[in-house]
C-alpha cells in the first residue's frame, strides 16, 4: 500500500494543486521558496502523528494568500488518496475503513492511476466548526451582503476545527466540488452543515486508530545532526526501545551482572570511597552526627536495557570524534541512522512513509547520485519521499516519480512530467507499442536540468544554433539565456515532437519554443550539398508540428525559411566577411581558395553567398564554425527574426521591467554619446515604476523599430503587457 496522491487545497502557496506519487523513491523538485517544504508539512499534518497540529497551532498565513476577500470561511483541504491495498492489508480492520468500494473507485479515476487495485483515502478539513457555518449559512439565506460579509469577517482562527473522513472519492481541487462543500463565499453564498453529504466528505474516522498503523519518518533540510545524535530522542535510543524484547533472556542477565559487577568495581576504588567519606565528614561537622545521614558514594549504572541507549555512540574507525567530522560525512551518518530506526521501529500494517528534505545537503554531487541510488533500494519496506533543488539527483530521478513546481503570480504549480504521456503517444503520434515515458527518460539523461529547471525552454535542431545563440544574445543584450529564464535544448535532430510533448497542461506547464528549419531551396541545384527532398520534409515537418501543438498553449514554432546558418548571413551581410574572414584564413591554405571564398560569400548573388556559407560551415564543421564565429561577432550582429520570436515566447513568465532596463542600459552603452541618449539612460535608473514605463517607452521610441532590441521587447510586449503604455511599434 502506497501514497498515491496528495490533494492541497488553500494551504500556504498552494491554491489547488494535485501530487502524484509512485511505491518506489519519489522526488518533489523545484527551485528555493517553491513549495517544497510546504507540502510535506501538509502530508504531515494528515498522517504524522508526531507532528502535532491544531487550531490552537493554525496561522492566518497557513491559509492560501490569493484567496479572494480573506481567508474567514475558507477551508483548507488536504487529502491522500492509496493504492495497491492488498487482500492480506484489506482484512485489517482500519485498512478496511479507509477502503472506497468499486463505485467509487471508479469516480476517482481521474486522480488513481490504478483502479483495479484497492484502493482508500484519508482527507482532512481545516474548517469553521458546524455553529459557525451555520450562521454564515442562516445570514446568507436573507440575501443581506453587507450583514454576510461582516459576519465571515468576524471569524476568527479559534472558531475552526480539524475534521478528518476516510473514503471520499471527491476531486477536491476542483472549483466546483470546491463550491459543493463551502458554497461560493465570494457570491455571500454558503453551504448548510445540516446538510453535509457523506457522499462527498467521507466518513469521520478517529485519527488515532489510523495513526496507531502509520510509520512516518521525517528528515528535515536544517538538521543539526551532531545536536540530533546526542539527545534524549536519538535515533540509536529508538532503535534500542524497539529491539529490547528481541535481546535474549541469556543475554540481559549476563549484561545486568556485568553492569553490577561494573558498579562494584567503581565504588569500590579508594578515591571514589574518599569522596564519600569527605561529604560524611563536612556533613558532620556542619550538623552534627545526631541530623546527618551517612551517605554512600557509589556507581548507579542501571541494568534496565532501555538505559543502555546514553551509553552508545559512534565513532569512525580512525578513533576520531564526530565532532571532527565534515558536515557530508555527518548527513550520509544521520540518513543512514535514521533509514535503520525506520526499519526497527516501522509496522508493515498499513503504511511505511519516509520524508527526506534536500538529502544532498553538503554531499559532493557524484555522491549525491549514489545517495540516490541507494536510498532507491528502501522501496522493498517504505515508500520515499524527498525534496530537491539539485541538478544532480534530477539527473537520476525518473520522470515518472517526479513532481515538479513551479512558482508563478505567488502560488506553487505542481507540474507531473509522464501524466498521460503515454497516451499522448498513442493518441497523438500514432505509436501504440511506443513507451514515451521510458523513450523521454533515457534521452534526458544528460539534458533534463533545462527542462526542469528552467522558467521556459527553447528546442534546437543542432550543434550551430546550441552554441551560437547564447553568444548572440549576451553580445547583444548584455544578457545570458539563464537570466531570461531559457533552458535551450539541443534535440540533435528534427524529431521535437517527443520533448515537446512534455510541455502541456497536464505535464510541464511552461513555455516551450521550437526552432527549426524548413529548408526551402536556396543554393543551386547542381552542387552536391543541394537537397532534393529537404524542402519538401521541411514543410511536412511544420504540418506535423502544427497538427500536434497548434492547440496547446504551452508550445510554439519558430522556422527559418531556409537553415540557420543562410538566415544568419541574410541578416549579417553587411559584416559578414569581417566574422568569417579569420575562419576562412585558418581553413584554407590556398591563397586563391581563401580569395574565392571571400568574394562569394559578399556575393550579390543569392544562391552564390548562400553556397559558400554553408561550404565553409560543412568543411570546418558546423558545431566547430558556430565556436568559431561566436568569438569572431561584435555588438553589430543581427538576430534573424524567427530567433527572437523563439526567445520572446519562451521567456514570457520570467521577463520583468527590470530585464528591460538591464537590456536597454546595455544598449545605450552601444550608441554613440549624446545629450539626448545620456539623459534618456539617465532616466532608467528611476525606483519608481511608473516613470520607468516612460523611461523604456521613450527610448524604443529613440532607437526605432529597426534595432533588434526593440523588436524583442515588442514581441515579448505581445504576450506580456508589462508597460503601461502601447510600445512604439
Amino acid at each position: 500500500m502506497f501514497i498515491s496522491t496528495l490533494q492541497i487545497r488553500n494551504f500556504r502557496n498552494y491554491e489547488s494543486e494535485i501530487f502524484r506519487f509512485d511505491n518506489e523513491t519519489n522526488t518533489i523538485i523545484g527551485e528555493n521558496d517553491s513549495g517544497k517544504t510546504n507540502a510535506l508539512t501538509a502530508l504531515r499534518i494528515l498522517l504524522d502523528d508526531s507532528y502535532y497540529y491544531s487550531s490552537k497551532t493554525l496561522k492566518e498565513s497557513d491559509f492560501f494568500h490569493g484567496i479572494q476577500n480573506g481567508w474567514q470561511g475558507h477551508w483548507i483541504i488536504i487529502s491522500a488518496t492509496f493504492e495497491g491495498i492488498s487482500e492480506e492489508e484489506f482484512d485489517n480492520e482500519i485498512c478496511a475503513s479507509i477502503s472506497l468500494n468499486s463505485e467509487s473507485q471508479t469516480i476517482l479515476e481521474e486522480l488513481i492511476s490504478n483502479a483495479d487495485k484497492g484502493v482508500g483515502s484519508i482527507s482532512l478539513f481545516i474548517r469553521p466548526n458546524k455553529a459557525i457555518r451555520k450562521q454564515l449559512f442562516d445570514i446568507s439565506t436573507e440575501l443581506d451582503s453587507h450583514q454576510f460579509n461582516e459576519f465571515r469577517n468576524s471569524i476568527r482562527l479559534s472558531d475552526y476545527e480539524f475534521y478528518y473522513t476516510s473514503k471520499s472519492n471527491l476531486n477536491f481541487c476542483i472549483n466546483e466540488n470546491y463550491d459543493k462543500l463551502v458554497g461560493r463565499l465570494n457570491d455571500n453564498i454558503a453551504s448548510n452543515p445540516e446538510e453535509d453529504d457523506e457522499a462527498l466528505l467521507g466518513s469521520r474516522i478517529d485519527m488515532s486508530d489510523i495513526f496507531k498503523h502509520i510509520s512516518v519518518v521525517y528528515v528535515d533540510a536544517l538538521r543539526d545532526v551532531l545536536r540530533e545524535m546526542k539527545n534524549n530522542r536519538n535515533p540509536v535510543k529508538r532503535i534500542m526501545e524497539t529491539i529490547e524484547s528481541k535481546i535474549s533472556s541469556d543475554n540481559v542477565e549476563s549484561l545486568k551482572t556485568i553492569i553490577q559487577q561494573l558498579n562494584e568495581t567503581i565504588t569500590s576504588v579508594p578515591e571514589i570511597r574518599k569522596i564519600g567519606e569527605n561529604i560524611n565528614r563536612q556533613l558532620n561537622s556542619i550538623i552534627g552526627s545526631v541530623y546527618s545521614p551517612n551517605l554512600l558514594l557509589s556507581s548507579t549504572m542501571s541494568d534496565d536495557m532501555g538505559s543502555l541507549a546514553k551509553f552508545l555512540s559512534m565513532k569512525p574507525e580512525q578513533n576520531i570524534d564526530l565532532d571532527l567530522l565534515g558536515l557530508g560525512h555527518l548527513n550520509m551518518i544521520y540518513l543512514a541512522l535514521k533509514i535503520v530506526e525506520f526499519e526497527a521501529c516501522r509496522s508493515r500494517e498499513l503504511l511505511n512513509i519516509m520524508l527526506i528534505e534536500e538529502p544532498e545537503a553538503h554531499i559532493h554531487h557524484h555522491i549525491q547520485k549514489t545517495l540516490f541510488e541507494g536510498l532507491n533500494l528502501q522501496k522493498n519496506y517504505t515508500q520515499i519521499l524527498m525534496t530537491t533543488h539539485s541538478v544532480h539527483l534530477a539527473e537520476v530521478s525518473e520522470i515518472s516519480r517526479m513532481n515538479v513546481l513551479k512558482s508563478f503570480n505567488g502560488k506553487s504549480i505542481v507540474m507531473n512530467p509522464a501524466n498521460n504521456l503515454n497516451s499522448f503517444a498513442k493518441e497523438k503520434l500514432k505509436k501504440n507499442n511506443l513507451n514515451l515515458i521510458n523513450a523521454v527518460e533515457r534521452y534526458l539523461d544528460v539534458k533534463r536540468n533545462g527542462l526542469l529547471f528552467s522558467k521556459g525552454v527553447i528546442l534546437v535542431e543542432g550543434d550551430a544554433e546550441e552554441i551560437l545563440i547564447p553568444q548572440i544574445v549576451k553580445k547583444l543584450f548584455g544578457i545570458n539565456l539563464d537570466e531570461l529564464g531559457i533552458g535551450l535544448i539541443n534535440v540533435g535532430s528534427t524529431s521535437f515532437e517527443y520533448i515537446a510533448s512534455l510541455f502541456d497542461d497536464d505535464r510541464i506547464q511552461r513555455k516551450c519554443a521550437i526552432v527549426t528549419d524548413l529548408d526551402e531551396q536556396a543554393i543551386p541545384s547542381e552542387h552536391r550539398l543541394y537537397k532534393s527532398t529537404a524542402q519538401e520534409k521541411g514543410q511536412a515537418r511544420k504540418e506535423k508540428l502544427s497538427s500536434l501543438f497548434n492547440e496547446n498553449n504551452w508550445v510554439n514554432c519558430f522556422y527559418a525559411n531556409t537553415t540557420f546558418e543562410i538566415e544568419f548571413l541574410d541578416v549579417n551581410k553587411e559584416n559578414i566577411l569581417t566574422y568569417v574572414s579569420p575562419i576562412i584564413d585558418d581553413a584554407f591554405k590556398d591563397k586563391k581558395t581563401i580569395t574565392a571564398y571571400k568574394e562569394e560569400i559578399q556575393s550579390e548573388q543569392y544562391l552564390e553567398r548562400n553556397l559558400a556559407m554553408l561550404k565553409l560551415a560543412n568543411h570546418v564543421g558546423k558545431g566547430w564554425f558556430a565556436i568559431e564565429l561566436g568569438e569572431k561577432i561584435d555588438f553589430l550582429i543581427k538576430i534573424p527574426k524567427y530567433i527572437l520570436n523563439a526567445i520572446a515566447f519562451a521567456c514570457q513568465e520570467i521577463v520583468d521591467l527590470s530585464i528591460y532596463k538591464k537590456i536597454l542600459l546595455h544598449t545605450t552603452d552601444l550608441y554613440e554619446e549624446t545629450t539626448e541618449l545620456s539623459a534618456l539612460s539617465a532616466s532608467l535608473k528611476t525606483s519608481d515604476t511608473a516613470d520607468l514605463n516612460i523611461a523604456i517607452i521613450s527610448l524604443l521610441e529613440y532607437f526605432g523599430k529597426d534595432e533588434d532590441v526593440v523588436y524583442l521587447i515588442n514581441q515579448i510586449e505581445n504576450y506580456t503587457k508589462i508597460l503601461y503604455a502601447e510600445v512604439s511599434k
